[in-house]
């Protein structure tokens, strides 16, 4: 019996790029029988690098240039268990690619690693290379993303590789467990990259070795290739925690992920901005009036007076949970100093005497904790409370307007209701 992946859209549609027979022509659907598409071409190790891309589209008959949308699935390593039988794919997925990108990603922080430069392999360029082509085929279709592994690599690097026009195109991004590659990237494919930030969802599991190359659990979305979600997964063997077996469902039917202030904080920020570029690009089509440049000022402005309130909130409580975690553990150790190990002739009370001349204390323990964050809670305190005045100091304002100007507010109604 075949093993299921989680019942999540983007996931499945992902992981369809491991199924057999992918070929011209070969209508594919996800484990719950829901439809991606029909293929209509295929890269599979066409430059002798060993990649594996495949573009599909809802009706194959549709002539290329009245195509609206394409999908393009990257694959990922084939399996070391494929030895025997694909031992070509095995070598350009672990040896050439799987291992060198490791490497490479591992040595960005040697002070000889040449910083501003491509360090892509032979299969990432030949992955960017499917991606233009494809892109040329469909000149007016918007292209949705997907890649797993190896394959999330690859997807990372053909975006970076577009021209900063080409890359709007790009419509959406789901790439899962795959190594953090933004590191590898020279300055231009970085910035181009990142115009596209709010529409990349970057998914790693904390407990998959591979998804973490490259990754600062603490950073989150910070010098990563677009939005990073951590997965709050189940324990799995090696192999099936990096196949995404122990993902989990929340109640809403998304992937369940860890929160920091580094993570679901910025991407919340982000994917608002990314709505924002649509709504401007939407009234930018005969010029912008006095309203909807007012409209457009404000929407920014709360955005980015919103986003900083909740990194802010987020970077608090995050410092308040980590406080109490050292305070709870430097008071076990306190409590401790009168519990005498098995085999000493000490007495409670002159053990504690002797931890207390050593300098063990509650002042030395408990109370250098308090000592050494307070002032830094309190400081980020204040800063959180900065920032959420300034927030409503600005939709206040904003609301003042439109409370005297209903034709403003019958516009920014009909705007808003445009997201």
């Amino acid at each position: 019996m075949t093993k299921k992946y989680v019942n999540e859209n983007n996931l499945q549609t992902a992981m369809t790029e491991y199924q057999d027979n992918m070929v011209v022509g070969r209508e594919v659907y996800d484990q719950y029988k829901k439809e991606v598409g029909t293929v209509t071409r295929v890269y599979d190790n066409t430059s002798g690098d060993g990649e594996q891309v495949y573009a599909v589209v809802k009706d194959p008959s549709t002539p290329r240039d009245q195509v609206k949308e394409v999908t393009v699935l990257f694959r990922g390593s084939t399996g070391p268990d494929k030895l025997l039988s694909n031992p070509a794919d095995v070598w350009n997925d672990w040896a050439e690619n799987d291992a060198r990108l490791a490497l490479r990603t591992w040595a960005q922080d040697h002070p000889n690693f040449t910083k501003d430069q491509d360090h892509s392999t032979g299969q990432l360029k030949a992955s960017s290379r499917a991606l233009k082509e494809i892109m040329e085929k469909y000149p007016h279709a918007k292209i949705n993303i997907y890649g797993h592994s190896l394959g999330s690599m690859d997807a990372q690097y053909a975006m970076a590789n577009l021209s900063p026009e080409e890359i709007q195109r790009i419509q959406k991004a789901y790439i899962y467990n795959g190594p953090n590659i933004y590191g590898l990237l020279n300055h231009q494919q970085k910035v181009t990259i990142d115009l596209i930030k709010g529409r990349i969802h970057n998914y790693a599991d904390p407990k998959d070795f591979i998804s973490m190359v490259g990754r600062d659990l603490s950073k989150g979305s910070i010098d990563s290739v677009g939005m990073v979600y951590y997965a709050d997964t189940k324990k799995q063997g090696m192999t099936d925690q990096h196949m995404t077996y122990g993902y989990q469902l929340d109640k809403n039917g998304k992937i369940k992920t860890l929160s920091s202030a580094s993570t679901t904080a910025v991407n919340v920020t982000l994917a608002q901005m990314e709505q924002y570029k649509k709504l401007k690009e939407h009234l930018s089509s005969s010029g912008y009036n006095k309203n909807e440049k007012l409209f457009l000022d404000s929407e920014q402005a709360t955005i980015i007076s919103s986003g900083l309130s909740r990194v802010a909130h987020e970077g608090t409580e995050e410092l308040k949970r980590l406080k109490a975690n050292a305070r709870q553990k430097a008071e076990e150790i306190y409590k401790s100093r009168r519990k005498v190990p098995f085999g000493f002739i000490l007495s409670p009370s002159e053990l504690e005497a002797a931890y207390a001349e050593g300098g063990l204390t509650y002042a030395t323990t408990v109370g250098a904790i308090d000592e050494m964050f307070e002032p830094v809670v309190a400081k980020a305190s204040q800063i959180e409370g900065d920032f959420t005045k300034l927030e409503k100091q600005i939709k206040s304002g904003i609301q003042a307007k439109l409370d005297r100007d209903r034709k403003l507010a019958g516009d920014f109604n009909q705007w808003t209701n445009m997201r």
